[in-house]
């Protein structure tokens, strides 16, 4: 009886060791520093009154195992603060811990001046690059400058640019553009930063759902996959012939093609 009692105890006192020296290993491997290795996330912020489902044609060239998506608030008093914009998207990234991450943005329209307004807030998050798509980083004809729109960005992120050119004789833009954006407002990115762009021939709607903008924006990701053969197909036919290219010529960037 006295012998079996022993045992226990002694089982007790055994594991009790075991678990003390765990504990121990625990505590020595979680103070060492960390090995710095990042996976990266892929940020998809949509434009004013993107909803689900052109976000996630917009989104779908990247897996979801890559990416999260962020659509703005669709109030009106808040999309006209893109400061409070940009201060609600840094709150999704902090809650969801992606701050230690390594990021891509890709932006749509408004969610392009939201970026700039968050990048400029918070230099500290780790943005690898940014993607613009139909972004009005240079603002709008008659509106007269001010702090909204501004091409100010970190001058070692490389930002890349798709813009689109079937436009129509709008007021408040400029000849070239989308329908909503214009070209000159699209491309107004300093030359440090601007590292690729292209122009396709599409209105700001079609912009966020044309396959052929899809596979560029894979691309630029490099992602180290493959985008569907199909969507790469008749890019040279979609780009308008009249487009003039004049102030590209000398550009080291290009038109779609």
């Amino acid at each position: 009886m006295s012998r079996h009692h022993f045992s226990k105890a002694g089982y007790i006192s055994a594991m009790k060791r075991s678990l003390f020296i765990l504990a121990m290993i625990a505590m020595l491997f979680s103070g060492l520093p960390s090995t710095g290795i990042c996976k990266t996330v892929v940020l998809f912020i949509g434009g004013w009154g993107m909803t689900d489902t052109q976000m996630e044609s917009f989104s779908s060239s990247v897996p979801e195992s890559r990416k999260v998506k962020y659509l703005l608030p669709e109030s009106t008093s808040e999309l006209v603060r893109p400061w409070h914009c940009a201060d609600l998207i840094y709150k999704y990234i902090k809650k969801n811990r992606l701050a230690d991450e390594d990021l891509i943005f890709v932006s749509f329209s408004h969610g392009g001046t939201v970026a700039q307004w968050l990048l400029k807030a918070h230099p500290e998050l780790h943005v690898k690059k940014l993607i613009l798509v139909g972004a009005p980083i240079g603002g709008y004809k008659f509106v007269p400058p001010n702090n909204y729109f501004s091409n100010s960005f970190p001058k070692d992120l490389p930002i890349y640019v798709i813009a689109g050119n079937k436009g129509q004789d709008v007021w408040f833009l400029r000849h070239e553009n989308d329908g909503v954006v214009d070209l000159d407002s699209a491309l107004d990115i300093p030359d440090q930063n601007l590292k690729d762009f292209a122009i396709f021939y599409a209105d700001h709607a079609e912009l966020k759902k044309d396959p052929e903008v899809q596979a560029r924006i894979s691309q630029w990701l490099d992602l180290h996959q493959e985008p569907d053969t199909n969507m790469l197909a008749e890019n040279n036919a979609r780009l308008n012939a009249s487009t003039d290219i004049s102030r590209f010529i000398n550009s080291p960037n290009k038109i779609a093609n």
